[in-house]
């Protein structure tokens, strides 16, 4: 047939050739001739077996792709180096677009560290409080008495003159010396006795009171009535006594020949009720003198000034600075009473102040408020390094870490750039926290000598608690959990190791216990941290309190017994974590499961039994993957996800794995990019074994996991030039290899967005871009056209034919069977982990298709279909109608019971007889024969096998 062209979008070398036939050539017979040509001479061209089908609506209009890789591969030192740029690359674009970290690792510590700061401002420093003045009226208004027992004597009446003339009490109205809380207002110097009523002055009148019974009683508490204070009757306390106002606020009352105790308690809460003021009535006194002492008045000298004092000064406890302030009133008094003459009383006094302790060691321990900001700092430190396990985490779970190490980088190189990066991200915090500091000027902190430590503490801090986040990234599954759940574990062991600790001291019988309580917590640079800022701080708090007494016990904070073991412990710590994370990765601390006992492998299909035994007696070698008894048993599961696979796939070609949901297919290609470890087996790519070389393996493999690994604050352009330069692609040429996925994946309407904005669709699209940059031999594609529309399919389908043609090698998983007849050279069908079947598409459809589709259209509006069926049912015999419609019919036809150039001479020959306007001759699909097969997926092999042959053995 001249017509007749290779269809170029479909697959032209390996074991299938595919041609596209002229309609042409279906009416004027020349399918005829050519079909019974065809089954003539199969034996004579080598030919299995050929069918036909429909073109379709996609093979229209494409282009030719070219492939995605530079002119040559970077290797060696320089693409470490080349990667390690780009790593630290990718980390700068992530974290100038995310808000939330910005939020954690910036704004979070410097706030915290200010609350703290601000605090500790606002709060008076403990020893540092001003002195206080004692003088009677820090109590507001006073009522106070006098009670003059010795009214004959001559010095005790100079002394009461001298409370009672100006200037008055204390130092109030001195010249030069006044209470800004009580100015100066002299009041009314004469006495009077306030009027009582009638009732009050008839009770007194009635009967004689006398000093042991002066006035009514009051009723205290008694049986079934319980009081806090008296109740008094009117009269109680005896009559008013005579009182004069000092001044505008003060009541001097006369209480002389009275009973004082039984005034006072009767009258308290008539007092209190008239006032409101519990504390009013402070300060009284009785003035006596001693017989003794009165015969040795006899000049003024300091030695009588000290033992003229009053009998009894009254004072009330309630007022906690009472009596220092009353006894100073009365000292300014003798003082006055025994002035010179002529002396003016108003510039002389006596000034009382109350000056606080210097603290004692325990209350400098338990006061400092320092300690308080110590342990902010640990609070707001620990938001910074869990914040860095949440990209790692995100990259783990969407396969993006494991698609980096599949394009070439080292899981070594990986943990170093991103340990490099956030140590440089931590000290952007860490600095706005020195430079917080240095702004407040603490001089525990930021003194010539406690500043480097500060420094030193916060750095090493940041070295030792980085890589003692990362285990946790292998772990966790939703970054945000992992966040509280790290913040909260780094504030639990910071705080209370530090607190703790700090406690214990306090407690003289313990100091061994904590002194190995302190040297256990050193293996968390929580702990480190936060009692090295404490003992810091201890140390300048104790060296001021002992300066004030002339004594320079200043420590230097970088003695072991100070600071210095905790700087060695987070130095030492960082090294030891780093290395506990890369062991991780390698998987060091996971023991290989023991492989349970497999059944025997039974009767297999004869293609997936002849390609077992080519791989078992190592006639494989020329495979580009080879899979050798590759097996999966995941733990407490008794039926193996993938079981002792058997295949080679030679270079160029396009290899596809069919099969149902949990078939074993996506765990096949995770073991074979080492995402999971093999139970049992081996695999080889480019000779390189997947369990011994894995990273030479990564460097000739390409992958399009089953879900994105998509970073989402990364534009698809940026995704695109990453993976390249990963791969070694020039990095002059980096922007053309991108340039090249965008067009040929159709992605330049969306490649300077974010990829979180994008569909399903065009993600798959950048996923299967990144896995055939760099053109790497063998590429893993699993479901990669989900969600694509057929323009972006028909793109990506010309990519994987450029693939191929470059005779490099393409492993494919599909629900898309017209995807797996267009692109596969052979493929297999996976049931319950193991291959049903194996081959070419065209020899799958002729071991287990059903036959043939026949589609006809009659013409006309709506004509009479009877003649037409009663035809095809006696010349196809074994036809069976599926479907009817107004003017089409379609019938099944088992190939076994005819051939294709007999169909196609009866439909020629009577076409224009029955009016038949067209009509079409399809094989079984691909589609039918994997659902076909699927329906065994419960069976066991050995049922398999059994049902195959019954069915399909002509």
């Amino acid at each position: 047939m001249d017509e007749a062209d290779i269809l170029g979008d479909r697959i032209d070398l390996g074991h299938e050739l595919t041609y596209v036939l002229p309609y042409s050539a279906a009416k004027d017979g020349a399918f005829v001739e050519l079909f019974r040509d065809l089954d003539v001479k199969l034996p004579d061209l080598g030919i299995s077996s050929y069918g036909v089908s429909d073109t379709t609506l996609e093979e229209v209009g494409h282009i030719s792709p070219t492939d995605g890789k530079g002119s040559y591969q970077v290797r060696g030192w320089s693409l470490k180096r080349q990667q390690f740029v780009a790593l630290m690359w990718k980390r700068f674009l992530y974290a100038r677009r995310s808000r939330k970290g910005f939020f954690a690792q910036i704004v979070l510590p410097a706030v915290f560290v200010c609350i703290a700061l601000v605090f500790s401002l606002i709060v008076p420093p403990f020893g540092k409080y001003p002195s206080l003045e004692l003088q009677p009226w820090m109590y507001e208004d006073q009522v106070t008495f006098i009670s003059d027992d010795a009214p004959g004597d001559a010095n005790m009446q100079k002394l009461l003159n001298s409370l009672l003339d100006a200037p008055g009490f204390g130092t109030r109205c001195m010249d030069g010396h006044p209470i800004p809380e009580a100015p100066c207002t002299m009041g009314d110097e004469d006495w009077h006795t306030p009027d009582v009523p009638d009732s009050v002055q008839q009770l007194f009148s009635s009967r004689n009171w006398t000093m042991e019974d002066p006035s009514p009683a009051c009723f205290c508490s008694c049986d079934g009535r319980k009081k806090m204070l008296p109740d008094c009757p009117p009269g109680a306390g005896g009559l008013l006594p005579p009182e004069m106002m000092l001044s505008a606020t003060d009541t001097l009352q006369n209480l002389t020949g009275r009973n004082i105790s039984d005034y006072l308690v009767k009258t308290y809460m008539r007092l209190k009720a008239a006032s409101g003021f519990w504390v009013q009535r402070v300060f009284g006194f009785t003035a006596a003198v001693d017989s003794v002492i009165h015969s040795k008045m006899s000049s003024i000298s300091l030695n009588t000034l000290t033992n003229l004092s009053p009998r009894q000064i009254w004072f009330n406890n309630k007022g906690w600075h009472s009596i220092g302030a009353f006894i100073n009133v009365m000292n300014n008094g003798i003082l006055r009473a025994h002035l010179p003459a002529g002396a003016d009383p108003s510039r002389y006094g006596i000034s009382a102040f109350n000056h606080p302790l210097n603290l004692t060691k325990e209350q400098l321990v338990t006061t400092s408020v320092d300690v308080l900001v110590s342990i902010c700092v640990i609070f707001a430190m620990s938001f910074v390094p869990a914040s860095f396990v949440v990209f790692l985490i995100q990259e783990r779970v969407s396969k993006a870490k494991h698609m980096q190490f599949i394009s070439g980088v080292q899981p070594l190189l990986y943990w170093v750039a991103n340990f490099i990066w956030d140590m440089c991200n931590y000290i952007v915090p860490a600095t706005l926290v020195i430079l917080i500091f240095v702004c407040f000027q603490q001089k525990a902190y930021v003194s010539s000598t406690n500043l480097p430590v500060l420094a030193l503490l916060l750095l090493l801090y940041g070295w030792s608690i980085t890589p003692l986040m990362y285990p946790a990234s292998f772990f966790f599954t939703i970054p945000s959990t992992a966040y509280v759940v790290l913040t909260s574990v780094n504030i639990l062991i910071g705080i209370n190791g530090s607190i703790s600790t700090f406690v214990m001291e306090l407690f003289g019988n313990n100091v061994r216990i904590n002194d190995i309580l302190k040297n256990v917590l050193l293996i968390f640079p929580h702990f480190c941290l936060g009692r090295g800022l404490i003992d810091m701080v201890k140390n300048q708090a104790m060296a001021d309190a002992l300066e004030r007494f002339g004594e320079n016990r200043f420590r230097s904070p970088l003695e072991w017994d100070m600071v210095g073991k905790n700087l060695f412990a987070m130095a030492v710590e960082g090294v030891v974590f780093f290395i506990i994370t890369i062991l991780i990765q390698y998987r060091f601390f996971i023991k290989p499961s023991k492989l349970t006992k497999l059944g025997a492998l039974g009767d297999e299909d004869e293609d997936v039994a002849r390609e077992r035994q080519r791989i078992v007696h190592g006639l494989g070698h020329g495979d580009i993957l080879e899979l050798r008894q590759l097996t999966k048993v995941f733990k407490r599961k008794q039926k193996p996800a993938v079981d002792r696979l058997c295949v080679g796939i030679p270079p160029g070609e396009c290899f596809g794995l069919l099969g149902v949901n949990g078939a074993g297919k996506t765990t096949t290609f995770k073991m074979l990019t080492g995402d999971t470890v093999v139970t049992s087996g081996e695999a080889f790519l480019a000779g390189k074994s997947i369990l011994r070389e894995i990273d030479e393996v990564h460097q000739n493999m390409g992958y399009c996991p089953q879900f994105d690994a998509i970073n989402e604050l990364l534009t698809g352009r940026e995704h695109l030039e990453l993976y390249a330069v990963l791969r070694g692609v020039p990095e002059k040429e980096v922007c053309d290899v991108a340039e090249w996925g965008i067009r040929k994946l159709s992605l330049a309407k969306y490649a300077d967005k974010a990829a979180g904005s994008y569909s399903g669709g065009n993600m798959r699209k950048l996923s299967t871009a990144m896995a055939l940059i760099g053109a790497p031999p063998v590429v893993f594609l699993d479901e990669p056209t989900t969600g694509m529309d057929p323009k972006a399919r028909r793109a990506l389908w010309n990519c994987i034919h450029s693939v191929i043609k470059e005779g490099r090698s393409v492993v494919l998983t599909s629900h898309s069977m017209e995807e797996c007849e267009a692109l596969c050279t052979r493929m297999a069908i996976m049931v319950n982990g193991r291959f049903r079947c194996l081959g070419s598409v065209q020899h799958l459809k002729n071991r287990f298709g059903d036959g043939y589709t026949i589609i006809l259209r009659v013409t006309g509006h709506d004509p009479d279909l009877l003649p037409v069926m009663k035809f095809i049912e006696s010349e196809l015999s074994g036809s069976t109608l599926k479907e009817k419609h107004r003017n089409m019919l379609q019938y099944q036809l088992p190939s076994s019971l005819t051939s294709l150039a007999h169909i196609f001479s009866i439909l020629a020959q009577n076409k224009d007889t029955l009016c038949i306007e067209d009509y079409s001759v399809t094989q079984t699909t691909l589609d039918q024969v994997n659902t076909h097969l699927s329906r065994y997926t419960q069976h066991t092999p050995e049922q398999i096998q059994i049902q195959s042959k019954s069915k399909y053995t002509l």
